[in-house]
């Protein structure tokens, strides 16, 4: 309270008032309170908040959200150790009511409500203080926040919670060892089937991608390279649209293929399966799991919104698979196109009796294997094979051989044609090579002849007569006949000059020396009988020789000089 001596007002007492000129919290908080308990006091009822209890996915509805009414309410009484603001019974059952004007109850008071096993509730008025006491009814009765603050009735719910929690696990239990009894576990297949999806998966070359190992396997009724040969199928009629994972499932739902055992396996099985080393998994997770793994081989990749599209590789799959499947049909018209070619030309009647299809499927000769097999052939094989029949006239042609292989086609009169006509055409090269060769033997023998004439004249005919020893023993005609023999002939010839040709040489150098050593001895003698007797004399100091014979050149000459008389002599 604080003074006020106004001017204008007589001198009285007021209520402190905030600086926002509110008067004190304390007489509205009062006037609230008494407000509040006399209206509930009046009325009798109130509206309860509702209590509800959760574990998991189990309710207790302990209180609803329902208006009780009462027998009697007590005021501001004393309940042992604490004071409620209301006390309302019904019958046997009590429930105190505390109304939060600027406080709530503090812990302490709970816990002594608690101790007396009281049901309490609070109701918050803290936004009522300003409005007018008389317009609050409904709002303390029905509207005002509520909360409890303790419920007698809440551990029974507990334990009856309690002993759902119990009694679900043991439900849980039953029902994952029934599931665990259900489940029989599929591997991939070891053969292939012959299953509808199976079979077009793998006709587009998809082996690869279907029989995957899975977790889960075992939901569907049907093998593990069908139901994944049927997703894929699935995908591929609508690549052109967005396809997931459910739509891969509705797929198998649709054709019945999972089992109805399987067909909602709450996810607490599906885990204590898993966690018992089970290879399970719920249907949705198995279709999922097996595109993760065409995902992981590169002929899937994962978009937006758990979306699936095709890779090339997979398209390049089916495209050489579809290539594979036209390829024995557009060999056969290749060999075809090939074998006609090679028997354009040949007589009709050499080939009226083949046949082209009994031909393609007999096994050819020296192998063990005919055209209808070969058609199977990688590309590199089957491309030699076709240039080797393609080759066969052209090898007939130019390089033909006793016992060729002609691939069973009836081309051997025509291969016989050609050898006679290689064999007429080589006696011809042999004859005319050997014309050839005599013309060249005698052109040698001629070559011979002259030359040499040139070197000996009228000796020539004898030494060409006679047999020769560097020449093998043959005489120089002889060996003229052949090339190494005229070459060594023509050698032989060549030394011969060489050595004809040095020997006139010192013929006509001892012509010279002998002529002037005469002169010396003319110069020496006045009878010119004695020198030429000098010149022709033997002497012991010319080892018998006379001068004119020991001459060969200047050297010897003037040896003999040596001999003259120093001077001029009649002797």
């Amino acid at each position: 309270m604080v003074a006020r001596k106004g001017k204008i007002r007589a001198h009285c007492f007021a209520h402190h008032s905030d600086p926002d000129g509110q008067s004190c919290k304390s007489a509205g908080e009062t006037a609230l309170h008494k407000h509040a308990k006399a209206v509930l006091d009046r009325e009798l009822k109130i509206k309860l908040p509702a209590l509800v209890i959760a574990e998991e996915e189990d309710r207790e509805v302990v209180v609803r959200n329902d208006v009780l009414e009462f027998e009697r309410a007590i005021l501001e009484t004393k309940d042992g150790d604490i004071v409620p603001d209301v006390l309302l019974e019904l019958g046997g059952r009590r429930l105190i009511v505390e109304f939060k004007v600027t406080h709530a109850c503090d812990d302490v008071k709970i816990a002594r409500i608690r101790s007396r096993n009281v049901g309490a509730i609070e109701i918050d008025l803290a936004g009522y203080r300003d409005r007018a006491l008389e317009d609050l009814a409904d709002d303390i009765l029905y509207k005002a926040p509520r909360d409890w603050l303790y419920n007698p009735r809440v551990s029974e719910a507990r334990d009856r919670l309690a002993d759902k929690r119990r009694q679900r696990e043991q439900d849980r239990k039953r029902e994952i060892e029934n599931f665990r009894a259900l489940y029989h576990h599929k591997l991939p297949s070891e053969a292939k089937g012959n299953a509808q999806y199976e079979s077009l998966l793998r006709l587009e070359g998809l082996d690869e991608i279907i029989n995957l190992p899975v977790d889960g396997a075992g939901c569907f009724n049907v093998p593990v390279a069908e139901w994944q040969a049927a997703i894929i199928h699935d995908l591929l009629s609508v690549v052109d649209k967005l396809f997931r994972t459910r739509n891969a499932v509705y797929g198998l739902r649709s054709r019945n293929w999972i089992d109805p055992n399987f067909r909602s396996v709450p996810d607490y099985v599906s885990s204590a399966l898993k966690e018992a080393g089970l290879p399970f998994a719920p249907p949705e997770k198995a279709v999922e799991d097996y595109l993760r793994k065409v995902e992981r081989l590169g002929f899937l990749h994962a978009g937006r919104q758990d979306s699936w599209h095709v890779t090339s590789t997979l398209l390049n799959c089916i495209e050489h698979a579809q290539e594979m499947r036209e390829r024995p049909r557009r060999r056969l018209a290749e060999i075809r196109d090939i074998v006609t070619k090679q028997l354009n030309g040949v007589p009709e009647y050499e080939t009226r009796s083949f046949d082209f299809e009994n031909w393609a499927n007999t096994v050819l000769p020296g192998r063990v294997f005919c055209i209808t097999d070969a058609i199977q052939n990688d590309e590199p094989e089957w491309s030699m094979l076709c240039r080797e029949i393609s080759g066969i006239q052209s090898k007939i042609r130019f390089s033909p051989q006793p016992g060729m292989d002609l691939f069973g086609l009836p081309l051997a009169a025509e291969l016989q044609r050609s050898l006679d006509r290689k064999r007429n055409e080589a006696e011809q090269r042999e004859i005319a090579r050997r014309e050839k060769e005599l013309a060249a033997e005698i052109a040698r023998v001629d070559r011979v002849k002259e030359m040499a004439f040139e070197v000996l004249n009228d000796q020539a005919q004898g030494w060409l007569d006679v047999p020769n020893s560097s020449l093998g023993g043959l005489t120089p005609l002889g060996a003229a006949k052949s090339e190494e023999g005229y070459s060594r002939a023509v050698d032989a010839l060549n030394q011969l000059r060489r050595k004809l040709e040095h020997e006139e040489i010192l013929r006509q150098r001892r012509e010279v020396a002998v002529a002037n050593l005469e002169e010396q001895a003319l110069s020496r003698y006045y009878d010119p009988d004695k020198a030429r007797l000098w010149m022709h004399s033997s002497r012991p100091e010319l080892c018998g020789k006379s001068p004119a014979e020991f001459t060969r050149d200047e050297k010897t000459a003037k040896i003999c000089e040596q001999y003259l008389p120093t001077k001029r002599s009649h002797h």
